[in-house]
This record gives structure tokens, sequence and C-alpha cells, in this order.
């Protein structure tokens, strides 16, 4: 992870609402965090052996016309609420995957839409499971449901992840919201408020500005709940768990793609 000094943010462009919706929250976190923004469309085309040439005196027909309309349309989108954020764009040969994970060495951050038929969810969800957030070279977001909600940053507590906590206090700072921490069912209520203090007291140490407002005990172990725990987030913090013969890599655990099934909020997945 990098921690340049204008984040680059880049974000994977494609034909769907849901596509529209990261470009937004992305615009949105750039503009808060003082970022730039990346537009990428992976052009799977040439690859599958398609005629991708414009129609005889059609002018802006063909494939290679309509991704360049994509990211003209997705400039526009940043446009209309951050005339003066920084945009670059690019139209890469290949398939999603691989092209995002080439995209996000040189990314501090990576986001993408939520679902959608035809979407990049459909590759990483599921059959995939989420290949692109376990082989990214940076944090991912996947953005889910409304953008630019005024809640808190929902952060779900892990035993041994750190690197998220620091993640969470930068983003509340930045956005100037507390955080709302979410414990697992068998956290017992000293517990949870042992775990609140404690966390609490590591994000004053470098954030004094940032309140840990509250901790929650989900009602079980299931997304679902994990969700309903933190309903009120604009924004879900969770760590990615890394595998052991993955050869670092972050491992996508079944429970974490049901989460971003459920999940009604942008979830962020940060490498620890």
């Amino acid at each position: 992870m990098t921690h340049s000094a204008a984040p680059r943010i880049t974000v994977g462009v494609f034909d769907a609402d849901e596509s529209d919706q990261a470009v937004r929250w992305a615009a949105l976190h750039a503009a808060a965090v003082g970022g730039s923004l990346h537009l990428v469309h992976a052009f799977v085309w040439t690859e599958l052996d398609v005629n991708i040439d414009p129609i005889s005196g059609m002018a802006g027909s063909g494939f290679r016309s309509a991704a360049h309309s994509l990211i003209q349309d997705a400039s526009d989108i940043v446009r209309e609420t951050h005339p003066d954020l920084s945009i670059t764009s690019e139209i890469v040969d290949g398939n999603a995957v691989p092209v995002l994970v080439e995209a996000s060495e040189e990314s501090d951050l990576l986001v993408l839409g939520g679902r959608g038929m035809g979407r990049l969810m459909t590759l990483i969800v599921g059959s995939k499971s989420l290949a692109l957030a376990a082989r990214a070279h940076c944090p991912v977001v996947v953005v889910r449901g409304e953008v630019g909600g005024d809640g808190p940053i929902g952060l779900v507590h892990h035993d041994i992840a750190t690197e998220v906590v620091i993640r969470a206090a930068d983003l509340a700072e930045a956005y100037g919201r507390d955080i709302h921490l979410v414990v697992r069912p068998e956290t017992t209520p000293e517990e949870a408020q042992e775990i609140l203090a404690a966390t609490a007291q590591r994000i004053a140490r470098s954030h004094p500005s940032v309140f840990v407002r509250d901790v929650t005990i989900a009602a079980s172990d299931t997304p679902r709940e994990l969700i309903h725990a933190s309903e009120d987030a604009c924004l879900m913090l969770v760590a990615g768990e890394r595998s052991p013969g993955a050869g670092g890599k972050v491992a996508a655990p079944r429970q974490l793609v049901n989460v971003l099934r459920f999940a009604n909020t942008p979830v962020w997945i940060e490498r620890d």
C-alpha cells in the first residue's frame, strides 16, 4: 500500500448503472482525501475474436468507439459535481480482472461497482471467490447501495488486523465522521467495552479528533447480521484475511463473499 500526497484512485468502468455509482463514490472519496481519479475500461472484445471496427459510413459506431464513450460518460459524471478533480483514463485490451490487478500496482485504492448482469462482480463473486480483491496490490472498495450517506464509518473488528483500524481513523478524519465498531457475536458486553476502549485509545494517539462513538455486538456471525449491526454506516471496513498457502495474498473467505452480496453500503476491503 502506498501513502502518496495525492492518492491515486482507480475505478473500473463498465456499461452498467453500478459502474456509475462506483464513479460517483470514487469522486466523493477523491475530493475528501485530496486524490485523483484514474478511470480504466478493460476492452475484452479483442480477445473474443469479434469485429470491433466501426460500421462504414456510420460515425461513432463500433466497440472501440463505444468504449471511449463509456470513459467519457464516466468523466462527465465526475465533472457534474467535482469539476476541478484531476482525472486520467485509459482503455486496456484484456479481461477485467488481470487488467485491474495490473492497474492496482500503481494505485492507492481500487474501486468497483456492485453487482449487475455482465458486471465485474459476476466475475469475482461466487466461482471466482473475490479473485480481484485477493490479487490486487491495494485496498479494494466495492460500491453497493447509496453513496454520500452521512452515517459513521463502520469498522468490523478483527483480532489480528491492525492496518484496518488506522485506515478507519484516516477515513473518519477525512470525512468528518465518527467510527461505529462492530464485534463478533461471541463477544461478551464486558469484552466489547474493552475492545471499544482499546480501539479508541489507539486511534486517539494518532487521530485525536476522531471519536469511536459506539460498539455493537452482532446478533450472530452471519453476514446479514454483521451488515445489520452497521446499517447506518456510510462505509463498512473489513480486513481481508491472508492465506498462508497463497503466497501472502488476501484470501476470500465465504463470509466476505456474502458480506459483499448482502451489503447495502460500500465495503472497503483492507489489506493488512
